[in-house]
Formats: structure tokens, C-alpha cells, sequence
């Protein structure tokens, strides 16, 4: 992401604050060269920062905008490319419920489950959310996905 580019995401959201209600539509589509998932994610920070100076309001305003982008990349994504989509909602799923282990073995039994879906597009999905994670301050559960990762990495390179 550049400069320039990150000081275009910041006007567009400077617009859709100040606009009439109604008028966000408009606007977003005038500028959909600037729409794409790295927008999404200035979109959370402004509302993070939002929050923290007390502006509530604003930061609903840009939390909603930023779900409602999110839902329909998630559509596009699923009318293009239906069956990876598929796939990368169960590898979600089972991270989500890897996160919510409390040991090892629990992590080995739901790997064990699935089995079939343990290959290097969940090892990069895992790395994904893992950054993910990292960028949003959970630092410790970035760390066990990512040594997650290692570990089936190679045990598929020893194959």
C-alpha cells in the first residue's frame, strides 16, 4: 500500500463521513477504483481509532461499512470461484475450532477429523488468519497458528 494510496482510502472515508445519509452508495460507486480489501482494512483502522477518540458514532457508521464490504467481497468470491470458497470456509471452520482448544491433543484429534482438508491451502489459510491475528493484537494465538502451520507443512513435504 502507498502513500498516495493510503491518503486516497482517507479522503474517501472523509466523504462518506461528511456526506447526506443516502448518498454512501453514490459516492463508493464514483470511487470504486479505491474499493478492494486493503480500503477494508483502513476502513477498521479509522474505526478503531474512532472509538478510541470517543466517537461512537462514527465508529458504527465505518464498522458497518466495513462488514457490508466484506460480505459482498465474500459474495464475489463465492459466485466466482464457488468450490474454493467452499473449502476456504471449512478451513476456517476448523481453525475456529482449533482456537478454541485448550491442549495439543484436542488440536490433533480435530486435525485427525480433518484429515482430508489438512493440505498447504489450510497451511496458507492458517498463515493468513495468522497475520490477521497478529495486525489485530492477539499476538499469542498468531504464534500457535503459525507453529501449527510449520508442523503440517512438513509433516506434507515428508509426505
Amino acid at each position: 500500500m502507498t502513500d498516495k494510496r493510503i491518503r486516497a482510502y482517507i479522503k474517501l472515508i472523509q466523504k462518506l463521513l461528511d456526506c447526506p445519509e443516502g448518498d454512501e452508495l453514490k459516492i463508493l460507486r464514483k470511487h470504486r477504483h479505491l474499493i478492494d480489501v486493503q480500503f477494508v482494512y483502513v476502513l477498521n483502522q479509522a474505526a478503531e481509532k474512532a472509538e478510541e477518540e470517543g466517537e461512537e458514532d462514527t465508529a458504527s457508521f465505518l464498522r458497518t461499512l466495513s462488514e457490508q464490504l466484506e460480505l459482498a467481497f465474500a459474495e464475489i468470491v463465492k459466485r466466482t470461484h464457488p468450490a474454493v470458497s467452499e473449502r476456504n470456509q471449512a478451513y476456517l471452520q476448523i481453525i475456529e475450532e482449533i482456537l478454541k482448544c485448550d491442549t495439543g491433543e484436542e488440536v490433533a484429534h480435530i486435525l485427525h477429523q480433518n484429515s482430508e482438508r489438512v493440505d498447504r491451502g489450510f497451511v496458507k489459510t492458517l498463515a493468513q488468519v495468522a497475520q490477521l491475528m497478529v495486525e489485530n493484537g492477539q499476538p499469542d494465538s498468531a504464534a500457535v497458528l503459525i507453529d501449527l502451520a510449520t508442523v503440517i507443512s512438513s509433516a506434507i513435504e515428508e509426505g
